[in-house]
Formats: C-alpha cells, sequence, structure tokens
C-alpha cells in the first residue's frame, strides 16, 4: 500500500472550501436584492482569494506551484480523460491534466466574476465599488456580463463535484479525505521542500492571505466606502 504524504497545505485547503462556502452562497444571493450587498461583499473577498492563489501559484510550496501543474496540450489532456474514464488511476501527487486545467479555468472565471460585479451596477438598488470610476460603456458590458460569467462558474463546479464524485467512488481515491487532511497516497515519492505542512508556509500563507484578502476588501470596501 502506498503510505499517505502530505501534499496540500493549509492555505490550499482552506481557500478550497471557502471558495466551496462563497460560490454556494453567491448562487443563492444573486437574485435577492436583501442580500445584495452581503453578495456583494462575498464577490470582493472571492476577488481577494484569486489574487491570493496567483501569488500562492508561484511562493506556496511545490504542488500549489503553477509550475507543478502546467497547462496541459490537448494531447496530455485527452490521455488523462481516457484514462479516469478507464479508471485508471495517475500516479502523481498533485494535480493531474485534467485537475490543472480546472485550477486554471475556475481561477480565471471566478476572478473575471469578481471583477464584472464589483464594476456593475443597475441604477437603482445598486453599483459596485468600481462602477463610479468606470465609463457608462464598461459598465454597462459589466452588468450584462457578470450574469453569464456566474453561470459558467456555476456549470464549471457542477462538473467539478461530478468529477470529484467520480474518483471517490468509481475509482476508489480519497480525493474528499485528501483535501481535508491534506495527506494523498504518495507512489513512493518523497515529500519536496518547503514541507508543506511547515510552520514557515504557514507564517507565509497567513501573510499573503490577509494582505490580499484583507486587503481587497479594505480597498474596495472601506477606502471606497463599500
Amino acid at each position: 500500500m502506498s503510505l499517505p504524504q502530505p501534499v496540500w497545505d493549509l492555505w490550499i485547503r482552506l481557500g478550497h472550501w471557502l471558495i466551496v462556502a462563497g460560490i454556494i452562497f453567491q448562487q443563492i444571493s444573486g437574485e435577492n436584492i436583501d442580500l445584495v450587498n452581503i453578495h456583494a461583499t462575498v464577490g470582493i473577498l472571492l476577488g481577494g482569494w484569486v489574487l491570493f492563489r496567483v501569488i500562492w501559484g508561484f511562493t506556496g510550496p511545490y504542488y500549489a506551484r503553477f509550475s507543478s501543474f502546467p497547462p496541459p496540450s490537448p494531447k496530455t489532456a485527452a490521455a488523462n480523460l481516457r484514462r479516469v474514464l478507464n479508471k485508471e488511476t495517475e500516479e502523481t501527487l498533485g494535480h493531474s491534466a485534467i485537475g490543472g486545467l480546472a485550477v486554471y479555468l475556475l481561477i480565471t472565471l471566478i476572478g473575471l466574476t469578481a471583477l464584472t460585479g464589483m464594476a456593475s451596477s443597475d441604477d437603482i438598488f445598486f453599483s459596485g465599488p468600481l462602477a463610479p470610476f468606470l465609463s457608462a460603456n464598461i459598465v454597462n458590458f459589466a452588468s450584462r456580463t457578470h450574469p453569464i460569467l456566474s453561470k459558467l462558474v456555476l456549470a464549471t463546479v457542477v462538473v467539478h463535484v461530478l468529477a470529484i464524485l467520480w474518483h471517490q467512488f468509481a475509482m476508489r481515491e480519497r480525493l474528499i479525505q485528501g483535501m481535508i487532511t491534506g495527506l494523498k497516497p504518495g507512489f513512493g515519492s518523497r515529500t519536496p521542500e518547503p514541507h508543506p505542512f511547515s510552520k514557515m508556509i504557514l507564517f507565509r500563507g497567513f501573510v499573503i492571505f490577509s494582505l490580499c484578502v484583507g486587503g481587497t476588501y479594505v480597498l474596495l470596501g472601506l477606502y471606497l466606502i463599500w
């Protein structure tokens, strides 16, 4: 049996579950006028998380870095998909080709959704914190685009969840547990440095996470009088 190895650091795991909660809330609150301010605040925080995840993709531990899962070629992605459909376990500690592609897609879609939400206005109940500083054409474009992007986020998440369930129950891969404990089957590999559970990574992530998420809210929510 392959011994479990530390793979996902606290900030990847925390961000993953916060994104799950945030997306669920955003989908529920998007059409509720009474929740519009909370909806917008959560959108700002999601935008801050995207900024954190991009920076963490260059400064985090090995398996959090984009260099460990570069965008796959169509051939590589197709081969990975065939292995998954055939229930063939890919002996990789980090993201697979398809999994990495999902990460890039979700980061992009969530970032664009948050940005267009902050730039949107309906001229009645809601005006995003960036809307007063933008031209009417840009605000109108953002307002039309935001709900489309939101639906794309939801569709991507649904596909992602179905893929996770396939891995979890059809392929018997404990991906959900791994995103809770940070451990995955090691397949004889050694944990690369910096160790994802190290105090240095914990502290570095805390600083970057606080600056990105907290700083985004302070700048857009408080400084711009949200």
